[in-house]
Parts: structure tokens; sequence; C-alpha cells
């Protein structure tokens, strides 16, 4: 009888221990010198320097998050519970990313297609900086650092220091995804309005 308690007591703690630790979770802050902005609301404006910047994104149990930057605002059409246009075809408007561990800190500007930062242990490269910092059963935090950005369909470099218009950004990460990886459900999406200033 002792030894059924025991292992009664042991399933007990355990599953609740592997159900935590299964849980998918996607935590981004915005991080400028010694200034951070975690992104908690569906909607934050942010006030940046003409300088560079990075993305400290947590992710536990989730390979990436699919990213839309523009310099328009058209991002905007999508509310907080609107469905995503082509949401379920997210792989297959993903933007081809040449820049492996982010070895040329840009960030795409696109109105067609998507960025897809992501992480794994087993891949050659990924789309963050080469260190990362892993936390266990919390997960891995990745940074994304800015110090440019990339006119995909002009094929162009675009400096921080001449940004005139606010930059559009659009976070979305996918909880489930079929056999072929293709988007089934959404875990989260934010988004956020970057507007620029000149003080030092």
């Amino acid at each position: 009888m002792y030894t059924y308690l025991k292992k009664f007591v042991f399933l007990a703690l355990l599953i609740p221990a592997l159900a935590h630790s299964q849980d998918k979770n996607v935590i981004i802050r915005v991080v400028q010198d010694n200034e951070s902005s975690r992104l908690d609301n569906f909607e934050t404006n942010l006030l940046l320097k003409r300088s560079s910047f990075k993305f400290q994104i947590l992710l536990n149990n989730v390979e990436g998050v699919y990213v839309f930057a523009s310099v328009r605002d058209s991002v905007y059409r999508f509310t907080e519970n609107s469905p995503i246009r082509d949401f379920e075809y997210l792989n297959l408007l993903e933007l081809r990313d040449g820049d492996k561990n982010n070895t040329n800190r840009e960030l795409n500007l696109s109105e067609t297609g998507w960025s897809y930062w992501f992480y794994k242990d087993s891949a050659d490269w990924h789309s963050f900086n080469r260190k990362s910092v892993g936390l266990g059963e919390i997960g891995i935090v990745c940074t994304k650092a800015i110090r440019q950005f990339y006119d995909v369909p002009n094929n162009k470099v675009l400096k921080m220091r001449n940004m005139e218009t606010p930059l559009y950004l659009y976070f979305v990460a996918v909880k489930e995804f079929d056999k072929d990886g293709k988007p089934l459900t959404e875990l989260m999406r934010r988004k956020v309005r970057i507007e620029w200033t000149d003080e030092d």
C-alpha cells in the first residue's frame, strides 16, 4: 500500500511539472542603450534614437516567430482578434534570409513577405546573434541586433540615421503546425510602431 501511495504522489508531482515544461511561450523585448521595453500588450508605440537597437526574444518550446516589418502602416489593418490574411501560408511567404547568425545586423523590410526568426540547436545557423542564453525549462533567450534595414523589393540597404518615417512591425508566433509545416493555430501576436528621435 505504501509503495502505491509513493507512486501516486510521484506522478501527481511529475505530471504538472511536465505540463509546465511543455508550455509554449514567446516574450519579446526591444532594447536600446539601457532602456528595455517588454511587449506585453497587443499594440506598443516606442520612441527610439536613430542608432542600433536589438530585440531580445524568449522562446519556450517554440522554434521561432514570424516578423512583418515595413515603413508603411498596412500592418495595422490586423486588429487584436481579426484573422491574419494568409496565416496558413506564412511558411510560403517567408523572405529569403541570407543573413546567417545575424552577421549583417539587418531587419528586412517588405510589403509582401514575412521574416522568420528561428533558433534550432540542430541547425547549422539561425536568425539571431551567435550567442544565446539557455534558461532550462523556461526556454532560450535569443538576441537580434539591428544596425540597418534591408529594403527587400528594391534590394538596397537603408541606414538607420536616414530613417524619416516610422517603422511598423507585426510579430506572430505559431502554436501548432500540420505535418507539412503549415501553420494551424496562433500562439501570440504583437504589433509595434517605432518613431525616431534626434536625441543623443
